[in-house]
């Protein structure tokens, strides 16, 4: 098992000196690029770039499709106004930006977008927070992140494998989480 995920992470370099702006992670334009040592080679054949967003409330990217995603507030952000900018890199590697009102979200049926955003909103930031996401990013096993699914349902359903495994931290983490997005959902 070991062994496999060390083959599917294979031909991605990793700058742990990365600053703001510079790539972070680099998938490798070959596998002989990466077996060979040549960081240089490597680096300019790289297809998917993460960077580091200094000043995005939420940042993620998906080393498989190679999208991204970086949450902000809005300039006309308010708690009347709960209105979220998503910027990113979609599937086919084009930009995007997109306008998230999060009191309009259903987290029931959402776009991944759409349920960082509300994430972004309820959450607090930490990185058991954004291992949540990844997460349920996984579990959705969506082929987009502006593909729509049930969050919810899948919070509930990792609830359910935490109690299996008898991690009680994970349980109760993925219940508060849940509880959180419902609770902000039905006051809205």
């Amino acid at each position: 098992m070991a062994m496999e995920i060390a083959n599917n992470y294979s031909n991605y370099t990793a700058n742990p000196w990365a600053v703001a702006g510079e790539p972070v992670c680099q998938k490798n334009s070959s596998a002989k690029a990466a077996g060979t040592g040549n960081f240089a080679e490597a680096v300019q054949g790289a297809k998917n770039v993460v960077h580091i967003a200094p000043d995005a409330l939420f940042a993620i990217h998906d080393v498989k499709t190679g999208e991204s995603a970086y949450i902000y507030r809005s300039d006309d952000y308010s708690e009347d106004n709960p209105v979220y900018l998503v910027k990113g890199t979609d599937i086919n590697g084009k930009e995007y930006e997109q306008t998230v009102d999060v009191s309009k979200v259903n987290p029931n049926s959402c776009s991944y977008t759409e349920m960082l955003a509300l994430n972004a909103h309820t959450g607090d930031g930490s990185a058991s927070n954004f291992m949540t996401m990844a997460i349920l990013k996984d579990k959705a096993g969506s082929v987009s992140y502006h593909e729509k699914a049930d969050y919810i349902a899948m919070g509930y359903a990792l609830m359910n494998d935490m109690k299996t495994l008898g991690n009680w931290d994970g349980y109760l983490r993925y219940g508060k989480w849940i509880n959180d997005i419902l609770t902000f959902c039905k006051g809205k």
